[in-house]
């Protein structure tokens, strides 16, 4: 399957519309990153202020608010707006990425194609509800938003407890 990319008018119109309002971060092809502001000194990515110059193709884009109200907003505006993609809250920044290129998408993939009959999954924050709508049992952890504690069979501690608890109730080997 060969991979999906976000059409570059999408890209310019998001760029240019949240570019005063948010960090951007653009998941090149390449594994190349590109951010509007250097948040850590050890931050491999390139710089950029515009798009002009940008010819690489983009698989996904991160918009960072650091307000999760503002991130709730812009996702379901996003969402709205958009056919050809897909915004996913992750907190106070929002994913996004081609209509269809979900986790839980991934995860119906991986299941159908090694024919898996059982699939468990953890996830922490609003961007893990497209998998743990798609896997048998789903997992949160005890301090996740309440939406994901809604939805999921454990609420644990950690990952170590999450495992424990799959073998105490014979759910895996």
């Amino acid at each position: 399957m060969s991979p999906k990319f976000i059409d570059h008018q999408i890209l310019h119109q998001l760029f240019y519309q949240y570019n005063q309002h948010a960090l951007i971060i653009i998941h090149a092809s390449h594994h190349l990153i590109y951010k509007t502001d250097k948040e850590f000194v050890e931050d491999d990515c390139y710089l950029i202020s515009d798009l002009q110059d940008f010819e690489d193709s983009a698989y996904g884009i991160s918009l960072v608010f650091h307000d999760e109200t503002t991130a709730l907003q812009e996702t379901q505006k996003i969402n709205q707006t958009f056919k050809e993609i897909e915004a996913f809250q992750n907190k106070d920044s929002i994913d996004i990425v081609p209509k269809g290129c979900s986790k839980g998408e991934a995860l119906k993939r991986v299941k159908d194609y090694y024919q898996i009959t059982s699939l468990a999954g953890i996830g922490d924050s609003y961007n893990d509800l497209s998998m743990l709508t798609n896997v048998d049992i789903p997992i949160t952890f005890v301090d996740a938003p309440q939406t994901l504690k809604d939805i999921t069979q454990f609420h644990v501690h950690s990952v170590a407890e999450a495992i424990a608890n799959l073998k105490c109730y014979n759910k895996i080997e």
